[in-house]
């Protein structure tokens, strides 16, 4: 990934960091967590009775509880019973413009780093900039920002405020503003055609940053994986790469592009994208869904499969839980309720395919593709953070043990955003991005959302600071 100051300040901030610190004595550490058992995420094995020293943003030591002096300075937290685990991520977040109410949440579940997907605003990248600025200067706290502004769409466009790219010369261009203004990633859309995709992942290689996002309708899964796609979001990659019918359907969906601009956007145009989505699953083979698995293994693509997003369909359930709409503003929650009222053509034209989805999953995870845990917040009837737990479990139910999915919300996001010497264990020299947990997540990962305490940047946030920030995304009115 590329390493751009401009929009890598903690990045820049780590190196001069441990230049410093090579010419220098170690200083006391200012926070310890004492006595605590630290799970280790690459081999799933667990040290008990450690401790572990943070000093600024840095974890600094980790030893035997005996053997670890701790300064008189330092602010101690009882870790005893508990297990500390890295921060998580939730990897397909759409927070920029609502983070007054979803940074709070996020941080108050255990989130402390997030990849931002796409902001319906006139500007994204500079609404993006100016977040991760603040973040940095420490005037908002919130989760780690990767972003990528706008998404890069065909024309008409799926989204306002996306950059809109008809041709290859437009695409080029699109990949220059993006990668000139500072953004982690592109990220490309359904109504692509296929070349302008392939000259976004050309122009994207040769200016080193990478693409993810959907796999455009008129493009194969395997040449999209051939390509050099990072991510493929939401498993449509598969749905497609499943389908015994994918040509008539690209065929049908290049129809359907041509009679978009006389359609109401909503419901007509949303309908019939999904309409076209409940096809590509009805004419799923079981061979084929095998067969592209592999593919994205072989080019080492990785899945971001949202499962709780199927949820978000039959939002009763949710409405009805005290547990989760105690944590909305009260003009969410109304609004939620009013839209539950409402029919959703998105759940009338797909149905239920959950079960295909959680077999997809399966099926990437036993042909060795990455699974990272992301819930597609800020969608409606998706509760930042809460949501990222329940995605967790969605990952299980679908064959991923505890430890598995516990990685997909830590260390894989780490790697696959090349991040891995920063973040993503809890080891000495990385970023002090921890949770601690009451009880042992790789016995049950509901386990993951039994937290005692996070750090977030070295700042220790205890249990009273974690009920303050639910309290206040609870009480935010907008403007």
């Amino acid at each position: 990934m590329r390493q751009d100051p401009r929009r890598r300040p903690f990045a820049l901030a780590t190196a001069l960091g441990l230049v410093l610190g090579a010419c220098a004595a170690p200083r006391p550490a200012t926070l310890a967590i004492r006595d605590v058992t630290v799970v280790d995420v690459v081999d799933g094995t667990l040290a008990p009775g450690r401790t572990v020293l943070v000093d600024g943003d840095r974890i600094v030591e980790i030893g035997a509880s005996g053997e670890v002096a701790i300064a008189k300075r330092a602010e101690v937290v009882e870790g005893a019973g508990g297990f500390l685990v890295p921060g998580l991520w939730d990897a397909h977040v759409h927070s920029a413009a609502s983070l007054d109410w979803h940074f709070p949440l996020f941080l108050a579940h255990g989130v402390t780093s997030v990849r931002n997907m796409h902001s319906t605003v006139d500007d994204a990248l500079a609404l993006v900039r100016e977040i991760q600025s603040r973040l940095e200067a420490g005037t908002l706290a919130g989760p780690r920002f990767l972003a990528n502004g706008a998404i890069v769409d065909g024309d008409p466009p799926s989204w306002p405020g996306s950059v809109v790219v008809r041709d290859a010369e437009e695409a080029r261009a699109a990949v220059d503003r993006l990668a000139d203004g500072g953004a982690d990633f592109v990220k490309v859309y359904d109504r692509l055609t296929p070349e302008a995709y392939a000259a976004i992942l050309e122009r994207a290689r040769e200016r080193g940053i990478p693409v993810d996002g959907h796999v455009p309708a008129s493009v194969r899964p395997r040449d999209a994986a051939a390509a050099g796609q990072r991510t493929i979001e939401h498993g449509i990659g598969m749905t497609l790469g499943c389908s015994s019918a994918a040509d008539s359907l690209r065929a049908e969906y290049r129809g359907f592009l041509e009679r978009l601009p006389q359609m109401p956007p909503y419901p007509d145009a949303v309908a019939g994208h999904f309409q076209w989505v409940r096809r590509a699953i009805e004419t799923r083979d079981a061979e084929r869904c095998r067969e592209t698995a592999r593919t994205l293994r072989e080019h080492s693509v990785v899945s971001v499969p949202t499962l709780v997003i199927t949820a978000a369909s039959g939002p009763e359930a949710l409405l009805a839980d005290e547990a989760w709409t105690s944590l909305l503003p009260a003009s969410v929650r109304e609004g939620w309720r009013a839209m539950s009222a409402q029919t959703d053509p998105i759940a009338e034209a797909l149905g239920s395919t959950a079960e295909p989805a959680l077999d997809n999953v399966r099926l990437l995870h036993e042909a060795g593709v990455p699974i990272l845990a992301g819930t597609d917040v800020g969608n409606p009837f998706l509760v930042p953070g809460r949501s990222l737990h329940r995605e967790l479990a969605r990952l299980t139910e679908a064959g991923l043990s505890p430890l598995d999915a516990l990685r997909a919300a830590t260390l894989s996001p780490a790697r696959t955003f090349g991040l891995e010497d920063e973040l993503g264990t809890v080891e000495a020299g990385k970023l002090a991005d921890l949770v601690l947990l009451e009880a042992n997540p790789l016995e049950r990962i509901e386990n993951a959302g039994r937290i005692a305490a996070v750090v977030r940047n070295g700042r220790l946030l205890r249990r009273a600071d974690l009920d303050a920030l639910l309290a206040r995304a609870a009480a935010w009115t907008p403007e």
